[in-house]
């Protein structure tokens, strides 16, 4: 199976680059393609509960619990998660392979990946 990284810096709702993470996972998955992603810096914060929707914008929670929901495997940088506070305000694991994760397995996900985007 073909498989694609993502390693994603941007944070949500800043522009559209989450949205933007989102529709080429989606669309990767919809094609058997396994992806894997990386979160990193503000991108941490897009795995966040409790994303307050609005009508009209796209909701990033929900977007990565569906990427999740369809099995993409997303790693967040722990030290991010740890300097921004967020650490315990995330996706749980329930919704899918959802991880804590360091420089290692970034470098893992470039290795076993045959093509990695950058989103930031």
């Amino acid at each position: 199976m073909p498989k694609l990284g993502i390693l994603f810096f941007d944070g949500p709702y800043q522009k559209q680059a989450s949205e933007t993470v989102c529709k080429i996972a989606n669309a990767a998955l919809d094609k058997g393609i396994a992806v894997h992603i990386f979160c990193y810096m503000d991108a941490v914060n897009a795995v966040l509960v409790k994303q307050k929707k609005i009508e009209g914008i796209f909701n990033v929670e929900e977007g990565f619990r569906e990427i999740l929901s369809k099995g993409a495997k997303i790693r967040l940088c722990g030290i991010c998660l740890l300097v921004r506070g967020t650490m315990k305000n995330c996706i749980s694991k329930e919704f899918g392979d959802i991880k804590r994760a360091g420089t290692p397995d970034l470098a893992k996900i470039i290795e076993e990946t045959d093509r990695l985007i950058t989103i930031c």
